[in-house]
């Protein structure tokens, strides 16, 4: 089961958490200064690397073997980031079967380890990024200052190289206005808000992300217990302002909500922006208790298959405009369709 098919805490607001922790080799260039022969040699070592301490979970997907349909479709789910979807130079991802652990080769550093969990669970996504950060080090020789701390690419990420996220559905603060002053306040505090897809990204569907920015001067611990605190108050206000919204203005959102499901279960043509933006409000059911609403998993899943190129892979060719709405449309009734069989079967056990 993948993870984004589970349940986690906290998930009417956080839809998922993220770490990543950056790492390098000593004695190689950084990833943009490596010509064919050495980008080789140094995928190659990672491979070898994590082959050693867990021979059987990875496997390995090599980005130049990949068409476009495909970098896209792992780019929506979270694998890699959409900048090094058209990237010239080879990159490589080890990924487990759940996808909720992977190692991203030669982006910006020459290893980014990457957890991922469903709903708000920091601590947990942590360890186990960690443990597999740890288990790299016996067996490959990552570039450490005492001094400094882990050496990376980009300034910014030396000491800890490690970047605590989550994805948030803030469709409450949005409504209300509050959005941009805690964001402004966040970045005050050290703290970096991106969009959907994070650095470069806009807001999709009225979900954002927000991460730490700093990493140096701090222990790892000291970062993802700031987080906590940070992401706590963060959780309580978007919980106030939807609570806020449904009892000043109850019929309007009702409307709102129910007309985004009927979109979504029975249109015909519908355009991704559109089909976040009807997920979106469909969370905001499920949260406000509303009958007969998917449940989170249920709704995120659609998220990961909706994607320009999620619905290209999954038709097994190319399409364009009305060709691929038509495509998502019918995809997304499909899912509505089973999602109720499911349930009837449930009942009926």
């Amino acid at each position: 089961m993948s993870w984004y098919e589970k349940h986690g805490p906290d998930q009417d607001v956080v839809i998922s958490t993220r770490v990543r922790l950056a790492r390098n080799i000593k004695g190689h260039l950084c990833p943009h200064l490596l010509d064919k022969t050495k980008t080789n040699q140094v995928i190659q070592e990672i491979v070898d690397g994590v082959e050693k301490i867990d021979p059987k979970s990875f496997r390995l997907v090599e980005l130049e073997s990949l068409n476009l349909t495909d970098k896209q479709t792992l780019a929506e789910r979270h694998l890699i980031s959409p900048q090094i979807i058209n990237a010239k130079n080879n990159k490589a991802l080890l990924i487990n079967e759940e996808e909720d652990l992977s190692v991203l080769i030669l982006d910006e550093d020459h290893l980014r380890i990457q957890a991922i969990s469903a709903g708000f669970e920091p601590l947990e996504t942590f360890d186990r990024a960690n443990k597999l950060a740890v288990a790299l080090e016996s067996v490959l020789d990552i570039a450490y200052d005492p001094e400094f701390g882990y050496l990376t690419a980009c300034p910014t990420n030396v000491g800890t190289g490690l970047r605590v996220s989550a994805l948030l559905h803030v469709p409450g603060l949005e409504h209300s206005r509050q959005l941009k002053y805690i964001i402004e306040s966040l970045r005050r505090s050290g703290f970096t808000v991106r969009g959907y897809y994070g650095e470069g990204s806009a807001e999709q569907g009225q979900m954002i992300q927000v991460s730490n920015q700093i990493t140096l001067g701090e222990t790892d611990q000291d970062l993802v217990n700031k987080f906590i605190r940070m992401l706590s108050v963060f959780i309580k206000q978007e919980r106030q302002a939807r609570e806020k919204w449904y009892s000043e203005d109850p019929i309007r959102l009702k409307d709102r909500i129910f007309r985004a499901k009927a979109i979504l279960s029975e249109a015909c043509l519908i355009g991704s922006e559109e089909a976040f933006n009807c997920l979106s409000y469909l969370r905001l059911g499920r949260a406000l208790g509303f009958d007969d609403f998917p449940d989170y998993p249920e709704i995120l899943t659609l998220i990961y298959l909706i994607g320009r190129g999620s619905i290209q892979k999954r038709s097994g060719k190319t399409l364009a405009g009305e060709k691929r709405d038509e495509a998502r449309a019918n995809l997304i009734k499909k899912h509505f369709v089973e999602i109720n069989n499911s349930r009837r079967n449930h009942y009926d056990d």
